[in-house]
């Protein structure tokens, strides 16, 4: 059964149930606590449900975990159909409805990515958790034979509850390094 706490149980049944084996993966009958394993059989899993055993009605089964929470995206660019006078020369994928198809399947996988339809037929706007983030998708896409045109980013504001002020997103990190290497990681 799928546990969450905001919803109700979900019972179903596993059909395929694998475990990560170096780079690969191997199907096995059951897993043991440590494991990093996959499985088939329960639709429409989400970040936060807790898979638990359903013997005995459920009566046996552990508590549900606490839910993770996916940080929130901090740019945002609009991705489209290649316009320019040098169009369909690269790429294999050039309409709307590839790209979108593409986009919106990543979010399948790419949990901390969000897309949106804008008021273009033509453009998406994708959210991300930096340039980086954005950068590795497009140019994934790029060679998968897509062909694009990719707006600039911009920073996504946010409001902050205690003062009620627009703020950008920033991150805090710590860095722990000798003595004679701090002016560097510094700079």
């Amino acid at each position: 059964a799928l546990v969450h706490p905001d919803k109700p149980k979900r019972t179903g049944r596993i059909g395929n149930l694998f475990v990560f084996d170096n780079l690969g993966k191997t199907e096995v009958q059951e897993a043991h606590a440590g494991e990093i394993v996959m499985f088939a059989g329960f639709p429409a899993v989400e970040i936060g449900d807790t898979l638990v055993t359903n013997e005995n009605g459920g009566a046996d089964c552990a508590e549900h975990l606490p839910p993770i929470a996916v940080e929130q995206p901090t740019v945002r660019m609009t991705i489209g159909v290649n316009k320019s006078p040098l169009a369909g020369r690269e790429g294999k994928f050039l309409t709307s409805r590839m790209i979108r198809d593409r986009l919106f399947k990543e979010l399948d996988r790419n949990v901390a990515l969000q897309v949106a339809e804008t008021d273009s037929a033509d453009r998406y706007e994708v959210s991300g958790r930096g340039q980086l983030h954005l950068t590795v998708l497009i140019e994934t896409m790029r060679r998968e034979g897509f062909e694009l045109e990719v707006g600039p980013p911009s920073v996504i504001f946010l409001e902050n509850e205690e003062t009620g002020k627009m703020e950008e997103p920033w991150e805090a990190v710590e860095v722990r390094v000798p003595e004679e290497y701090m002016g560097s990681v510094v700079d």
